[in-house]
């Protein structure tokens, strides 16, 4: 890679710096200290490598004081034969990397970053650091970089890249094996592959266990659902079979109860029908026995005769009732008159004469004081007594003509209400009353009899009439010539007695409670298992699930095994490998070093598969560390290896070399031999001094002077 412009703006204490720079040698210099050698270098540094979408708080370092806006950079740079410009934009966010002449573009960091660490050899500030860049003071710090160079060297000497070294792959490995036996040896809070696929197992065994024991119950529940299943198909064969018999003996009975209903109301109404019609026959006969009966055509002359009759009667009653009475009393004062002849005797002439001359006597003999005075006044007494008999007599006597004449009278009222009896009778042509009674009682009871039957026919007719009777005869008579159609062999033939029904209702009713409680039974089985979180199918998930689990268990154990061994074959090669990329940078450092140090220190020694560096020293006749060296000579040695790194890690990349004044311990000799080395060095790669010396003038491309 060949820098050709760098572009800084309100980077640090620069608002806006841009400076190009010439293939060869490049000298950055100031007359004093703080004009900015350092930040110019850390601006190439941020350029080559920050990422300005990070969100670390290290980027706000490049931003300039007392400037809100955050800084960009912009470097122009040749690389295979291609023109290139990195743009970053830290306010933004932004970075664009673009070929010039092609026009193609790159803006995601990574893709960027890729597309850098092709051209520049290297993706790594920390190795760019430790090699290519060598910041003042800084000569003898390349153990920050110690991992990068190890790995860069292993790539080299691998032919790999130096993401893919052998070291990052053995420390992947380690971190593979970690994280997949996590926790086997200890308790780990998040625990490994092995661990967590052991737990796993563990638990789904466990789990398989007690799935096998409800599932062995869900077996035994499906065995004794087949089993109820069967005991209930069986059941309901039965049940039906019986159930059909009882339904067809309820449906026949409900046929024959509706047939007896129909033909109960069949003959009611028929029955009805023919006594209606009777009723009519007796009307019409009662009807006919009142045409019968003569005269009695008009009741209201009936009426009037019988009224006239009644009046009659009760007077001929009365009269006849007197007549018997006046008869009596006639014979009584007759039977009277023949027991009283005594007092007729008495009052008979011939007494009443001996009584007035008895009594004249005795006047006479009152008159001449003698004894005749008792005989007068018996003749008085004889007198009364004719007097009052004759009186008694005299009554008893005129009774007897007035009572046969009264009688007499009677009679002939009685001849006369007869007469009218008669003719009363006559106008209803009835000879007698005894006739008209008998035939006014049988008017009368015809009368009655057929009011009687016109109520009876009102009764039974009620508000319908014979039409509708009829009419509902019919339907009736066709409905049970619908029923008893219903009626049919197969239930006729189903027929069973009224105790064998009852049996069967029993028989019926235990099957139906036998069936339901099979029924709850098998819903309840159904229901468990169907809601069983257990079944064969599940356990056979389960048992797959472990099989899968120890299988991947085993890969696990075996994956981890593999790691182990290819983490132990990839080190033990890594060591073999290591010992030619150490002979390279060995010779490497060797050889600059004799340069460096006008040839007394010929001898250098690199510990395998480390940074450990050995000097042989002639004066102590042993080989020392480099920090045993004088203070000239250490930075010489780092110098050599910086570059030997550099000739090795990069190769054919040829990142800029950049030197921060590194030089201020080489005497002047040795300086000038290293001067000469670099002058050879940019013939093929770019160097960029920065200093404050003039010294570097005379090998100077180009100067760039800092204000």
């Amino acid at each position: 890679m060949l820098l050709k412009k760098v572009r800084l703006e309100n980077f640090r204490r620069f608002g806006k710096l841009e400076h190009e720079f010439a293939p060869g040698i490049n000298v950055v210099k100031g007359q004093y200290n703080e004009v900015g050698k350092s930040t110019f270098l850390d601006g190439i540094i941020a350029a080559l490598f920050e990422n300005p979408k990070s969100t670390s708080k290290e980027l706000d370092k490049y931003q300039k004081w007392g400037v809100d806006r955050k800084a960009k950079t912009a470097i122009e740079f040749g690389a295979d034969s291609q023109d290139y410009v990195l743009e970053k934009d830290f306010e933004a966010r932004s970075v664009r990397l673009a070929a010039l002449k092609t026009d193609e573009e790159w803006t995601i960091p990574k893709q960027v970053a890729d597309k850098i660490s092709e051209m520049l050899g290297t993706s790594s500030p920390t190795l760019f650091l430790s090699t290519s860049c060598i910041r003042q003071d800084e000569v003898r710090k390349i153990e920050s970089g110690e991992k990068e160079i190890s790995q860069s060297l292993e790539s080299i000497v691998t032919g790999g890249r130096e993401d893919r070294t052998a070291l990052q792959i053995v420390s992947d490995l380690q971190k593979r094996i970690d994280e997949i036996l996590k926790g086997t040896k200890g308790i780990a809070r998040e625990p490994g592959l092995v661990k967590s696929l052991t737990i796993q197992f563990n638990n789904l065994q466990q789990e398989i266990n007690n799935v096998k024991a409800e599932v062995n119950t869900v077996e035994s529940q499906k065995l004794e659902l087949v089993k109820i299943t069967e005991q209930l198909v069986d059941l309901e064969t039965k049940f039906a079979e019986k159930e059909a018999v009882l339904d067809k003996n309820k449906r026949r009975r409900e046929i024959e109860g509706e047939i007896k209903r129909l033909e109960d109301e069949y003959n009611r109404v028929d029955r009805l029908i023919n006594d209606v019609k009777s009723l009519r026959t007796k009307i019409e006969e009662a009807d006919s026995k009142l045409e019968s009966i003569k005269g009695f055509d008009d009741m209201q002359k009936v009426q009037d005769v019988r009224k006239q009759l009644s009046e009659l009667s009760a007077g001929h009653k009365k009269i006849s009732e007197d007549i018997l009475k006046r008869k009596e009393e006639l014979t009584v004062a007759q039977e009277q008159l023949g027991r009283n002849r005594l007092l007729v005797g008495i009052g008979s002439n011939p007494t009443l004469i001996a009584g007035a001359v008895m009594a004249a006597a005795g006047f006479l003999g009152i008159m001449l004081h003698t004894a005749l005075v008792a005989i007068g006044i018996a003749g008085l007494l004889l007198v009364a007594t004719a007097f009052w008999a004759r009186s008694s007599i005299a009554s008893k006597s005129s009774q007897v003509p007035e009572l046969k004449n009264r009688i007499q009278q009677m009679e002939d009222a009685l001849k006369g209400i007869e007469e009218q009896q008669r003719q009363a009778l006559a106008e209803v042509q009835c000879a007698t009353i005894g006739d008209f009674e008998q035939r006014e009682r049988n008017y009368s009871e015809f009368v009655v009899d057929k009011e009687a039957l016109r109520n009876q026919l009102k009764g039974k007719l009620g508000e319908q009439t014979e039409e509708q009777l009829d009419k509902k005869r019919r339907e009736l008579l066709k409905k049970l010539g619908v029923e008893q159609e219903k009626l049919t062999d197969d239930l006729k033939s189903t027929a069973v007695s009224p105790e064998e029904y009852v049996r069967y209702e029993d028989e019926v009713k235990k099957l139906r409670n036998k069936k339901e409680q099979l029924e709850e039974a098998k819903r309840e089985l159904a229901f468990n298992i169907k809601n069983a979180k257990c079944d064969a199918e599940l356990l056979a998930e389960k048992e797959e699930l472990l099989e899968t689990l120890k299988r991947k268990l085993d890969r696990a154990q075996r994956k981890a095994r593999i790691y182990e061994l290819t983490r132990d074959f990839i080190i033990k090669a890594r060591t073999e490998t290591l010992e030619s990329a150490n002979d390279k940078l060995q010779a490497e450092i060797q050889k600059n070093f004799e340069i460096f140090t006008n040839g007394k220190y010929k001898k250098v020694v690199v510990k395998k598969g480390t940074l450990d560096f050995q000097i042989f020293s002639d004066e102590k006749g042993d080989f020392v560390q480099p920090e045993e060296l004088s203070g000239g000579a250490i930075d010489e040695f780092y110098l050599a290896c910086r570059l030997a790194l550099v000739n090795l890690i990069y190769g054919e990349s040829l990142p800029p070399l950049i030197l921060d004044d590194p030089f201020v311990n080489f005497d002047p000799i040795r300086l000038k031999r290293t001067l000469d080395y670099l002058r050879q060095l940019s013939q093929k790669q770019q160097i960029t001094i920065f200093t404050l010396s003039d010294a570097y003038d005379s090998i100077a491309d180009k100067v760039i002077e800092l204000a």
